[in-house]
């Protein structure tokens, strides 16, 4: 789907590659930080950003810790979707790799002195999981809709994206 006629990789999929990349790389940068430093950005978006939200809308504050656990879940959730359009869709590749990577996120801090931790790996993993999931619903809708746009009688190759 995410290659051309002559079998080169198309476009869209070297830009979904690209965003991939760069999501990792965000993401392992995040975990080098220093704990300090990765503290109070977490703290001044709490504190400016969320919690002025929450008060307006007549919420309790959150606390640091949980805006940290939800960025887990969110930057896992985000390269999970894009792993599953790079593996067009198959669960298993999504989630091997994003493992994987939860995995590294953790051992690399244990270099950076912030200490890994397994409860933020299953974090990582319930993130690993809603992405995959939502990126295999948009890889079938993708698919779906190539589909319907072939003529009947038209040879069914793999759709362009």
């Amino acid at each position: 789907m995410l290659r051309d006629k002559q079998g080169r990789l198309s476009g869209k999929r070297i830009a979904v590659l690209t965003v991939t990349a760069l999501m990792l790389v965000f993401i392992f940068v995040q975990s080098v930080l220093p704990k300090s430093l990765s503290s109070k950005e977490s703290s001044w978006f709490t504190e400016k950003v969320l919690n002025p939200v929450f008060r307006r809308l007549g919420l309790k504050p959150v606390t640091n810790s949980r805006v940290r656990k939800a960025a887990h879940v969110m930057e896992f959730a985000a390269l999970s979707l894009l792993l599953a359009l790079c593996f067009e869709g198959d669960p298993f590749k999504s989630v091997g790799t994003g493992f994987v990577a939860a995995f590294l996120d953790e051992s690399v801090q244990i270099f950076s002195k912030r200490g890994a931790s397994v409860t933020d790996i299953w974090i990582d993993l319930i993130g690993v999981a809603v992405g995959t999931l939502l990126g295999i619903m948009l890889w079938k809708a993708i698919d779906r809709k190539h589909s319907k746009q072939k003529k009947p009688g038209e040879a069914q190759t793999e759709p362009e994206e």
